[in-house]
């Protein structure tokens, strides 16, 4: 199994196993900041002082990644991250089966395709491999509950969680106590993140994200055009 995005380990989160749906906590909106986080991780696109998001000159090769690569380079115009935060649920709008493309391809998610009232196209993206999110969640745990000392990539992700107010999702299955210092924990991990050069403009990303969750520009995932 390759190494997973941000994007793709939010995904396994907010998705419920079995039906394939999105849980009602989670708001498919977070994807967008995580994948341009996932872009800055990848070196497909630096952020400058002042937070433009500038293209590298070649495409990531993940699919997801390459779709949100080529709007932002078609925008002849330095944007930065709060606006693309902004934009791309408008230009992306099913960001969960974007990201779920190559979970799918790895044979991680499947893909079931419905209509509602016989009009309304439906996806739901069930487990096929519990693999990888049970491997997943026992590293959340390791950080957030027996105090692991988290990656940067880790610690990324954990203030993503943070931000969106998903810590006890991922904390699932363990008890209320675990879960009550795991979710302190996260606060913890969140701030020390926030005043790191290295991470900042991911950060800047992960906020924006929660700001236009927050915000209400919910987009849900069986409506309109990728």
């Amino acid at each position: 199994m390759r190494d997973l995005l941000l994007s793709e380990e939010l995904l396994l989160i907010g998705l419920h196993d079995e039906t394939g749906k999105t849980d009602g906590w989670f708001q498919p909106t977070t994807l967008h900041g995580a994948l341009i986080c996932d872009l800055i991780e990848r070196g497909a696109v630096t952020v400058d002082e002042k937070k433009k998001v500038h293209p590298a000159e070649q495409p990531p090769d993940h699919p997801a990644l390459r779709q949100v690569w080529e709007t932002i380079t078609a925008d002849t115009k330095p944007r930065n991250v709060s606006h693309w935060t902004s934009m791309l649920p408008w230009k992306h709008t099913k960001p969960a089966e974007l990201v779920a493309e190559r979970l799918i391809d790895d044979g991680v998610l499947t893909r079931e395709e419905g209509k509602v009232l016989g009009i309304f196209r439906t996806t739901r993206l069930p487990a096929t491999d519990p693999a990888p999110e049970r491997a997943l969640r026992e590293r959340l745990r390791g950080v957030l509950v027996t105090g692991i000392e988290p990656s940067a990539h880790d610690a990324l992700l954990v203030t993503l969680l943070n931000a969106t107010s998903q810590v006890k999702a991922a904390l699932s299955g363990v008890d209320s106590e675990q879960r009550k210092a795991g979710t302190k924990r996260a606060a913890a991990i969140a701030k020390g993140l926030k005043d790191n050069p290295v991470v900042k403009a991911q950060y800047d990303a992960a906020m924006a994200a929660a700001v236009t969750t927050v915000l209400g520009t919910t987009v849900i995932v069986t409506s309109g055009t990728g």
